[in-house]
């Protein structure tokens, strides 16, 4: 095989096995008095429900996908820096402990948007662009 059929079987390799999250960004409710980005630390205690309220003492309401779309689980394992079986466990612990609640999990990107850009202090991730959208603002990890 020569040099440049190596290169390209390579590369069509890497393009093949890359991950297609699908995932656009991590939104909160336009009203959130937040800056346009998060820490990845502080972005794990929101999902991990440890951090319960914005800087400004509004609740926080954390909105996830079911664990079918791929977009969860890449959320989970780049921007949270965890596995999702972890968080699953976090999120049981503390519903089985009383001592909180597990996030709200919505049926659809769609209802993802809907829900954040409707509910006062929420937060969640999309997979779709949301330029355009009024009531959302895109949060960057740090």
């Amino acid at each position: 095989m020569t040099g440049m059929k190596k290169v390209l079987i390579l590369l069509m390799f890497l393009f093949l096995c890359r991950p297609e999250s699908g995932l656009a960004g991590i939104i909160v409710n336009a009203n959130v008095n937040i800056e346009s980005s998060v820490s990845r630390y502080t972005l794990l205690s929101i999902f991990s429900m440890r951090l319960r309220s914005w800087p400004d003492g509004q609740e926080i309401r954390v909105f996830v996908l079911p664990d079918q779309y791929p977009a969860n689980d890449s959320f989970i394992k780049q921007e949270l820096g965890i596995f999702p079986y972890q968080l699953k466990n976090i999120w049981d612990r503390l519903v089985f402990s009383g001592a909180g609640q597990a996030p709200v999990i919505v049926s659809s990107p769609q209802e993802m948007l809907q829900k954040v850009s409707s509910v006062p202090g929420a937060i969640g991730y999309i997979v779709e662009n949301t330029k355009g959208e009024q009531d959302v603002k895109v949060l960057h990890v740090d």
